[in-house]
């Protein structure tokens, strides 16, 4: 669900922009630097953001543990799903002469989460990219979601931090607090037939 959650960000910011600027994939869902601290050359002059934390909302921890089935009238029973709240980074990785151009990228995306600040992530399959989900996971797993945008602010400490983190040198960023994103890829363990009325004998 992770990842579904952040394709779609993903291809929404491309839209964005290819209706803005005219430019095709601009925003790209990866690291910003290698293993060894390099910056990746297909990542020159995009926007690129990435998964910084998640953490759990503690309030939502008690969710029943099935899902009912309308058609059917039954229930599957399976463990609750997890949700999370993800901070995401969005970095300007425009150097050069082309700094000025990745500040409108910037400025363009932050516009674009001021308007959309609720984005409705639509239905899918659920399924996993490398396929390492059984058939049953995949078919019970749900992706209806609305994801929530918060722009994050953070003190000069805390931006050296988070840079200092990461491994790079500081580039012109955003920081958002997405909520609520729900891990809900789990395998049912079983259906509780529907509850029937039964006719006394007369």
């Amino acid at each position: 669900m992770i990842y579904t959650a952040l394709a779609h960000i993903r291809d929404l910011v491309n839209q964005h922009f290819m209706n803005e600027f005219s430019a095709r994939e601009k925003a790209v869902l990866s690291n910003i630097v290698n293993a060894d601290g390099s910056i990746p050359g297909e990542l020159q002059d995009k926007i690129v953001f990435f998964l910084v934390s998640l953490e759990e909302e503690a309030t939502l921890k008690n969710n029943l543990n099935r899902s009912s089935n309308s058609k059917a009238d039954t229930f599957a029973k399976k463990p609750p799903a997890i949700h999370f709240r993800l901070q995401l980074l969005f970095c300007a990785n425009f150097m050069g002469d082309n700094y000025d151009e990745g500040l409108a990228y910037l400025s363009s995306l932050i516009r674009f989460f001021q308007i959309n600040r609720v984005v409705q992530v639509p239905n899918r399959s659920g399924k996993d990219p490398n396929n390492t989900l059984s058939s049953k996971q995949q078919a019970t797993s749900t992706a209806a979601q609305r994801l929530s945008f918060e722009l994050c602010k953070l003190d000069y400490s805390e931006l050296s931090h988070l840079w200092s983190a990461i491994g790079a040198k500081l580039m012109p960023s955003v920081l958002y607090k997405v909520g609520m994103v729900a891990f809900d890829d789990l395998p049912v363990s079983g259906i509780i037939p529907p509850i029937k009325e039964t006719k006394g004998i007369t």
